[in-house]
């Protein structure tokens, strides 16, 4: 009786979690693309200062470093973070929007930032999706849930039997 109650605990509490992933990913990949966006407006901006001074972005910003100041030199050194991360940030992007239903686990966990996944839990409201995706994922998480208990069942019995000396 107590085992049939866990099963069906541990299908209902995976498959719910399982399906959130699918509105979990997309608010993710909303966040991404708002930080895209901005990584390119700053990009744009500075581009923008560095054309004003006759230069390319590169050796605007290699003059700068090339300043002697450490004022100078530390917003250099950030600028050029800045540019390097709007590739970065494309990247994943393009890889998670691209990505089927079916690669999106994998896509998400080879372009996981944590920073934004953190930012995203803040405002994740879970909620009871009716997508064919979502079902999927429910389908897998109860299937993942009953395997876990199922292990963690077989455990737990063996180490009963260790104790007891069977």
């Amino acid at each position: 009786m107590i085992g049939r109650i866990l099963n069906g605990l541990a299908a209902i509490l995976g498959a719910a979690g399982f399906a959130q992933f699918p509105a979990f990913f997309q608010q993710y990949l909303q966040r991404l693309g708002g930080m895209l966006d901005q990584a390119r407006l700053d990009v744009a901006r500075l581009l923008k200062d560095a054309q004003s001074q006759g230069q390319t972005l590169e050796s605007y910003l290699a003059e700068l470093r090339a300043s002697g100041s450490n004022a100078a030199t530390g917003t250099a050194e950030r600028e050029l973070a800045r540019v390097d991360a709007v590739g970065d940030l494309e990247a994943a992007y393009n890889t998670l929007t691209l990505a089927n239903p079916l690669e999106r686990p994998t896509a998400f966990m080879a372009h996981f930032d944590a920073s934004i996944a953190e930012e995203t839990m803040k405002a994740f409201e879970p909620a009871v999706p009716a997508t064919s995706e979502a079902l999927v994922y429910a389908a897998v998480g109860m299937l993942v849930a009953l395997l876990l208990l199922a292990g963690g069942e077989t455990g737990c019995r063996g180490a009963v039997k260790k104790i007891k000396g069977y």
